[in-house]
């Protein structure tokens, strides 16, 4: 189990009980979180992996279908491969279904 110090955990624990007394979040605010964190997402997930789009260059791929110029395809391609991976995820979690973590479902969001 991961040790948390109890300063960190009691901040944790305040900011929960400040998100849980906001709920039900309006759903505009839920999409608003959900596209700034698939933006962060793919990009530090894609950086990790020496992408060389910036996080700026990642928002605009994502949500403008932009080309970044001078930037390998292969980046834009990641870009959009691991948006697509998010999309599915939520999908699968949106409609319901509980899913058992399996090889399976690895392999079909890779």
């Amino acid at each position: 189990m991961l040790y948390l110090s109890k300063h960190i955990r009691e901040r944790l624990e305040r900011k929960l009980a400040t998100l849980n007394a906001l709920r039900p979040l309006p759903s505009a605010l839920v999409a608003k979180l959900r596209e700034q964190f698939q933006v962060e997402m793919t990009y530090n997930s894609n950086a990790i992996e020496g992408n060389s789009l910036t996080l700026k260059e990642t928002f605009l791929v994502i949500n403008e279908g932009i080309t970044i110029k001078g930037k390998p395809l292969k980046d834009h391609l990641e870009v959009k491969d691991h948006k697509a991976a998010l999309e599915y995820l939520y999908d699968l979690l949106e409609r319901g279904k509980q899913h058992t973590l399996s090889e399976q479902l690895v392999r079909s969001l890779h």
